[in-house]
């Protein structure tokens, strides 16, 4: 079978599922596990610059949905030379990736026929079902319904009743953005609660002070198609750091990598498992990148 994923996630859950070697094609943004960056790209951004600051990149692509454009292109000429038997794709988000229409019109321009399965989960049980949906699209409804299993496995809320840690999830620095669909469950699932939406709903743009008069007692940054690194290059901004640093949440401030919260697959699951531990304080060693504030402003976390 000869698959094309537009979609980060659904190309990390190729490679859960075993079936890495099927992929002939991704977008720019699949890039774990490393193996992927070897792949032709189909898909890339048309607008994105992520050495802007936030804010440039969130006014340029707010510019260009306005217009009705699309933010990515698709390779249509190697789209055809690949020619694919499956393409996972997403309509849940224009910003992220290309949505279905727009792969499928692609297809029709290359006269290929492939099975387009989009994947538009918006919940933790979504996220878990999208698994299921993938295994099945690569023939393997199995390893789709065992690795589904043991992801709710880990995210089961082992938590204690009583009152539970409010804890702030920021998708975008500039403005700040607290992130929804299924973040709020990622974060039930370790034992507290998101200040902003709602699971299931987008994330809620707002701005600093508001968020900290939520007081929440954890803050996690984690942009969006960010890096710690590159979130660490944004944070030497002075004004920004003034302002996260006015939230004063007790139990500290964190930038994490994006893998945590942004892309709906198994890494999710590293998530709730990330929030349990900050919340506890402990020395746990952590698969993905995570600083403290106090480590991207110099000092020692």
């Amino acid at each position: 079978m000869r698959v094309v994923s537009v979609l980060p996630s659904a190309t990390e859950i190729v490679f859960a599922l075993g079936h890495g070697a099927e992929l002939v094609g991704r977008s720019e943004e699949c890039d774990f596990p490393a193996e992927v960056r070897s792949l032709p790209v189909v898909m890339r951004p048309r607008v994105w610059d992520a050495d802007r600051p936030s804010r440039d990149i969130d006014a340029r692509v707010q510019a260009v949905r306005s217009d009705g454009r699309s933010l990515y292109e698709l390779d249509i000429a190697l789209l055809r030379r690949l020619e694919p038997d499956v393409i996972l794709t997403q309509d849940l988000c224009g910003v992220c990736s290309v949505t279905d229409a727009e792969v499928a019109a692609a297809c029709a321009i290359a006269d290929v026929a492939p099975e387009i399965v989009s994947l538009t989960p918006r919940t933790l049980p979504g996220v878990w079902e999208s698994i299921v949906t993938v295994g099945r699209a690569l023939d393997d409804p199995e390893a789709g319904w065992g690795l589904a299993r043991r992801l709710r496995g880990r995210s089961e809320d082992r938590s204690v009743r009583g009152n539970r840690p409010r804890v702030a999830v920021v998708e975008w620095l500039d403005p700040p953005i607290l992130a929804g669909l299924w973040t709020p469950d990622v974060v039930r699932a370790a034992g507290a609660v998101t200040i902003g939406p709602r699971r299931g709903r987008p994330g809620l743009r707002t701005d600093w002070s508001t968020i900290a008069a939520e007081a929440p007692e954890l803050l996690v940054l984690s942009p969006c198609s960010f890096s710690v690194e590159r979130s660490r290059r944004e944070l030497l901004d002075p004004a920004l750091r003034a302002a996260i640093a006015a939230v004063r949440p007790p139990r500290g401030v964190f930038v994490a990598d994006e893998a945590y919260f942004s892309r709906p697959g198994p890494r999710l699951a590293d998530g709730i498992d990330l929030v349990r531990h900050l919340l506890a304080g402990d020395a746990w060693r952590p698969p993905m990148p995570i600083e403290s504030i106090a480590a991207v402003e110099g000092a020692t976390a």
